[in-house]
């Protein structure tokens, strides 16, 4: 349990320290800055330390720490052996399966191979959380109580594939379809799922404003409660697409947590912030938001609707703290409060969620309690 918690508040011991360029002498060059103003905290360590230390706790994890970890030992053990021109013969995810096999042919070392996969999962995404670090504590606090944070250290093909995700968010910010598409490619090499990214083009580039929400909310009322059929649609449709591995049937998982948590981060989007004030990237983002929402409304059906979600629940910790910077100005004191409020619930959600599964033993993708590979 304590490296988790040591996770979570390590940084923010880093809250007063910026490594930022100076204002006056020396203008360009970078020095490391303490203190209390606001320059300072809004150019903090806080999400890169963070991201170092989660590095780290990937990388040294030992391999029941996951439980997916130790079935990719069984086939990089495998991969010993097999031909190269056999990896192309994989029908999918074969970019993941040419990743095992350069690294086989590299090292034996079970363990370099997670050490090398945490790696390339974490630095896209810690690139692109760190281009706003103000309000950072509150980034890492959402982050660490997304579904994603739990699955990184269990699905490494989705976790890279994920982190692509990131990458062609960058290309669609920028306007280069062409790259963007390149880099979905790449994500679907990884994992099958990483079509889901197609959408980030339109949704970064059409805002869904407050006045469209007259045909919003009752078409995602509509989706809830006809997620079943509509789930059992669209897996078929996917099915005759992609084949067999989208094959599913209607099995309950009782999954309404999440979908609790995401509308009221979209009432919060919708109603607190100022649309004049909003920038383009806040509004391509709440469009993320709105559609992490309608997915995780067949989350209750089946498991693979959560699964096709995290490519948008990697953006809202970014999403949030955005936000809160752009609400009316008389909701000024209510932002505040919002802000206090959603450190303090975060916090303690999390710390309680891994005190229970670390005394029960039983716990999500069996993450808790953290053991080292060398212990």
């Amino acid at each position: 349990m304590y490296p988790y918690v040591l996770l979570m508040f390590v940084p923010l011991l880093f809250s007063f320290i910026a490594y930022t360029k100076n204002t006056t002498e020396n203008i360009g060059k970078k020095t490391l800055k303490l203190g209390f103003h606001k320059e300072i905290m809004d150019h903090s360590l806080v999400i890169p330390v963070f991201f170092i230390l989660f590095t780290a706790l990937l990388m040294l994890r030992d391999e029941t720490i996951g439980r997916d970890l130790l079935n990719y030992k069984y086939y990089f053990e495998l991969y010993e052996t097999v031909e190269f021109k056999t990896i192309f013969e994989e029908k999918v995810d074969f970019l993941f399966w040419l990743l095992v096999w350069v690294v086989r042919r590299l090292t034996d070392d079970y363990q370099v191979f997670i050490a090398i996969v945490s790696f390339l999962t974490v630095l896209p995404i810690a690139v692109v959380y760190c281009q706003d670090r103000e309000t950072g504590f509150l980034k890492i606090v959402l982050f660490m109580n997304m579904t994603t944070f739990i699955m990184f250290f269990s699905g490494l093909r989705q976790s890279l594939a994920i982190a692509m995700g990131l990458v062609a968010y960058e290309f669609v910010k920028k306007k280069k379809p062409i790259k963007f598409i390149l880099i979905t490619l790449i994500a679907m090499g990884f994992h099958h799922t990483g079509f889901m990214i197609l959408l980030f083009y339109p949704l970064y580039h059409y805002a869904i404003k407050r006045s469209h929400m007259w045909v919003v909310i009752p078409a995602v009322l509509a989706i809830f409660a006809f997620n079943k059929p509509i789930f059992m649609w669209a897996t078929n449709l996917l099915t005759n697409l992609f084949g067999d591995i989208y094959d599913t049937t209607i099995s309950e998982t009782g999954a309404y947590t999440t979908l609790v948590l995401l509308v009221v981060f979209a009432i919060f989007a919708y109603l607190l912030p100022d649309e004049k004030a909003m920038d383009k990237e806040i509004l391509g983002l709440r469009n993320f938001l709105l559609v992490a929402v309608i997915l995780q409304c067949f989350a209750p059906v089946h498991a693979l609707a959560m699964r096709m979600n995290y490519y948008y629940l990697i953006f809202i910790p970014i999403l949030m703290p955005k936000l809160l910077k752009k609400v009316k100005t008389n909701w000024n004191d209510v932002a505040w409060l919002a802000k206090g409020a959603m450190i303090a619930f975060f916090v303690i959600y999390y710390l309680v969620d891994i005190y229970q599964q670390c005394q029960s033993g039983v716990s999500a993708l069996d993450t808790y309690p953290y053991k080292f590979f060398w212990e």
